[in-house]
């Protein structure tokens, strides 16, 4: 190669490489904007603050266990409340009294159920279930202390209608001259003895409607303990006045029968 021809070759070259590097500039220049765009990337959208999370509640167990207790504690008063307007032994007041308390006691339960459902510990659930089992507890024996109390009345009005229809006779044979105090004594103590169990089943009803709609264990023990006393010495007085009468009948019938 001469000298003269190398400026030439080497101006082509040169003119090849600002070719090549007009075209490479043009390259990098698209390479440089692609880059300088920001890249959308996807995520997962935060949730929401506005959506309400329940918390979890660690009574809820005891709490339906309790709920259930008490329901069936209510049903157990409303079949109370239906026998004691069914039934034939109680009086009218006695069963306006009792419908009373019944009222009193689904009040109580119903109060008993709402403190189970605002109970923040387990402990105050368990003492609003054992109040609503003693409401029940005080029903029950309600029901039974003033029925028995009634059945003592319903006796003691029987006897004294019996007495009286032995003493109409005795009078019939005391018009004729004769002595009927071997009648006529026995029916003096039979009413006295009336009298007794009819006033200590009086106090054993007014004891049980006494007891409270939200009642303590105590109360309840108590309550029972009293009346069952009362209704005790009722029994005793009307056993006393079935004797007078039977004596008192017997002496009768011996008055009644002629001589041999």
């Amino acid at each position: 190669m001469t000298r003269l021809s190398r400026p030439a070759s080497a101006g082509v070259a040169f003119l090849l490489a600002c070719g090549v590097l007009g075209t490479g500039g043009s390259a990098f220049a698209a390479i440089a904007k692609t880059h300088a765009k920001p890249v959308a990337h996807s995520h997962p959208a935060p949730p929401s603050h506005s959506a309400s999370h329940k918390p979890v509640d660690k009574l809820a167990g005891a709490r339906k266990g309790a709920t259930k207790a008490l329901a069936a504690g209510i049903a157990r008063v409303h079949r109370i409340a239906a026998a004691e307007a069914a039934s034939t032994v109680l009086s009218a007041d006695d069963k306006s009294a009792l419908m009373t308390a019944t009222t009193a006691d689904l009040a109580a339960l119903a109060a008993d159920g709402a403190a189970v459902t605002a109970a923040t510990s387990a402990k105050a659930i368990q003492a609003a279930t054992q109040a609503g089992v003693r409401t029940v507890q005080g029903a029950e024996l309600q029901f039974r202390l003033v029925t028995a109390a009634a059945k003592v009345q319903a006796a003691a009005a029987s006897l004294t209608t019996d007495a009286g229809a032995v003493n109409d006779q005795a009078a019939a044979v005391a018009a004729e001259g004769t002595d009927v105090s071997t009648v006529t004594t026995p029916l003096t103590d039979l009413a006295t003895q009336v009298g007794q169990a009819q006033t200590s089943a009086s106090i054993a009803s007014t004891t049980a409607l006494a007891i409270l709609a939200a009642p303590s264990a105590t109360q309840v023990r108590a309550a029972n303990a009293a009346a069952r006393g009362d209704l005790d010495a009722a029994e005793l007085a009307l056993d006393a006045a079935d004797q007078d009468l039977a004596s008192a009948t017997a002496a009768l019938t011996a008055l009644q029968t002629p001589a041999p």
